[in-house]
């Protein structure tokens, strides 16, 4: 926990006692043993009963591990940076002189682990669609602590480079008119090689440096010895789109893009195993990592058998340490390290089917919206107190709010915004709905947002099409009569909107679009209004509000400052809802968290005290 937060302890050490305890698991001796300090983040609901498994995130692009895993090291836009892997410390930097234009996609460690190699591409598409790429290769000297541009390929129609485990080797393809081929580079300078192939090449990888094979993945999966091209093993596996094949060469694993997954004996030509995954990579023990919605799973190919792990819902790829005591996983966001030394997680089930939250305004009902429910929960004890049925067309994201007197909510349906009676659980007969404009294709509209006035009399929601025929996006803000359904009115939007929210005493609508402009309607002449000085009708009874993807707090003294400065950072925050002193979020890795905030405002002012290394005294900012 410490460890998660060490950035911002060294700033404000406040914050150890402030925030680690109150998030520390509750099952643990170091709960038990320190308490949290009362006026302080209370966790009403979710709060873990076991350790998580993330050791530190690092910020970056692409990761490797060092061949001993002592040691990380990070490709960002700037160069690359070299951490420790059992504490996340920065041992040292270098800085890229590649091309800005060119942006990092994987790196490796040289086998004696004085060197980085990084593979660097850029891309561009051509008006009718076709992709153009180019890589860039850099090595770096952690010795000298230097780096240069060692090789760059032509710009060409795309197609996929992969570096070896330890840098040794570049490979890629090449097509001119109708003859293909497979180019190998060899990074210490030693003659090139050339390997004819006959079709387009859609992955390429490795096997382990002295194994001297390459898997290819084309209309099938054909292994191929380096450097004489001799094909050692042809696979079959219809619309292969990902190959990873194991140090040795004994074992291959391929996926479709359609995530249909198979782990191969390359020995005996045989399919050991068919799964689900949208990412693989083998350990040096020839154990298969696979990452799938909403975990993970290693898979022994010498018994098929399979244990699962925990992983973050964003998790784009992951490469285990060569004694598989830690995992590298890439993220939207960043680069994590988690611990893989036991793959029990007593946790409670992540919640990853949550699609919108949002607290009634005396908070003390919780609505959350999934694909196919609405449920109402109590906010007081954070229990469940019933589930309506209801489906939604957007999986990714479903909008919900409580009418002011907390005794329906709305939220956005397969058929439009509906209404739902919260005390008898049912769905009202009223369906709101904008056909939207003429001429575009209405299958793709989704609803992104949705409120209702202070008076409950009219209802506000951002409506957004997605045209196919002509690559568009058209957002509407709409506004109908609560009681009757009647569309009242719809304004086109030329940019994303990024929130609207109803004033808390009178008919005024606020809309932010994403160039940052507040405009106003007032929702009773639907005019749009310039307020010169809009007060605290927008800004709630609460001191907590959302400022572009940050949650923040509004001090009485007037001085504002982030919501919580260290909250745990595995803990990346996918919704949220405040009313007054209640915080309800559920982060990318599916927790669900329920938070009492009323000693806040105290909570700030003494996290506020701040270090400052280069003064060496406490001060209050």
């Amino acid at each position: 926990m410490i460890l998660a937060n060490s950035d911002i302890i060294s700033r404000h050490p406040a914050q150890l006692y402030y925030s680690a305890l109150p998030f520390l698991p509750s099952d643990t001796y170091l709960a038990r043993q320190y308490p949290a300090p009362r006026g302080c983040i209370s966790v009403l609901a979710g709060r873990e009963n076991s350790w998580t498994p993330i050791l530190f995130t690092l910020p970056g692009d692409v990761a490797a591990f060092a061949p001993g895993g002592h040691m990380i090291t990070v490709g960002s836009e700037d160069g690359i940076q070299i951490y420790n892997a059992s504490n996340g410390l920065l041992n040292s930097s270098i800085e890229r002189i590649s091309s800005m234009d060119y942006i990092p996609c994987s790196a490796a460690f040289t086998e004696d682990g004085s060197g980085v190699v990084v593979v660097l591409k850029d891309q561009y598409l051509l008006p009718h669609g076709n992709r153009k790429v180019s890589y860039q290769i850099e090595k770096f000297d952690l010795v000298k602590q230097s780096g240069r541009v060692w090789r760059t390929t032509q710009y060409n129609d795309w197609f996929p480079l992969k570096l070896s485990e330890h840098g040794s080797y570049i490979a890629f393809s090449e097509h001119e008119n109708s003859d293909a081929r497979i180019c190998i580079w060899k990074t210490d300078g030693s003659d090139d090689i050339s390997i004819p192939f006959g079709c387009a090449v859609r992955d390429l990888d490795f096997a382990g440096e002295s194994a001297h094979l390459i898997a290819v993945a084309a209309a099938d999966i054909t292994i191929l010895s380096i450097p004489s091209g001799a094909v050692q093993r042809t696979l079959y596996h219809e619309d292969v789109e990902e190959v990873r094949i194991s140090g040795d060469g004994s074992f291959l694993a391929s996926r479709t893009a359609s995530e249909e997954a198979r782990l191969w004996s390359t020995t005996q030509g045989t399919l050991l195993a068919t799964f689900r995954g949208y990412c693989l990579e083998f350990s040096h023990a020839n154990r298969l990592y696979v990452a799938e919605f909403g975990g993970g799973r290693v898979y022994d190919p010498n018994d098929v058998t399979f244990k699962s792990f925990s992983l973050p819902l964003n998790a784009s790829s992951i490469l285990p340490t060569p004694d598989e005591s830690q995992i590298l996983i890439h993220t939207e966001d960043d680069i994590q390290v988690w611990s893989l030394r036991q793959f029990t997680d007593t946790r409670g089930a992540p919640r990853y089917d949550i699609k919108g939250i949002d607290l009634s305004s005396d908070a003390s009902l919780l609505g959350l919206a999934t694909e196919t429910d609405i449920e109402i929960w109590d906010a007081r004890i954070g229990q469940c107190r019933q589930v309506i049925h209801s489906l939604s067309s957007n999986y990714f994201h479903r909008p919900v709010a409580f009418l002011p007197n907390g005794e329906f909510i709305v939220s956005s349906s397969e058929d439009g915004i509906i209404m739902v009676d919260v005390r008898a659980g049912v769905l009202m007969p009223m369906m709101y709905w904008f056909s939207g404009p003429q001429g575009h294709d209405q299958t793709n509209a989704s609803v992104q947002s949705v409120g209702v006035s202070f008076d409950s009399s009219k209802l506000a929601a951002i409506i957004l099409w997605g045209d196919e025929a002509s690559n568009e996006e058209i957002r509407y803000i709409c506004v109908w009569d609560l009681s009757s359904g009647t569309l009242l009115h719809h304004l086109e939007c030329s940019e994303p909107v990024e929130v609207i929210r109803w004033s808390w005493a009178d008919h005024y609508l606020l809309f932010t679009l994403w160039s940052g402009y507040p405009r106003y309607l007032n929702t009773e002449t639907f005019q749009e209004e310039t307020l010169e000085h809009s007060g605290d009708r927008f800004q709630g009874p609460n001191h907590l509000y959302y400022d572009r993807m940050i949650l923040r707090i509004r001090l009485s003294s007037g001085r504002e400052g982030l919501l919580f400065s260290a909250l745990p950072s595995h803990l990346d925050v996918w919704y949220f809802s405040l009313r007054g002193d209640r915080v309800c979020i559920t982060s990318r890795d599916g927790q669900l968290l329920l938070l009492d905030t009323s000693g806040l405002e105290a909570y700030m002012e003494i996290c506020n005290l701040q270090f400052e290394p280069e003064v060496s005294h406490m001060k209050v900012c």
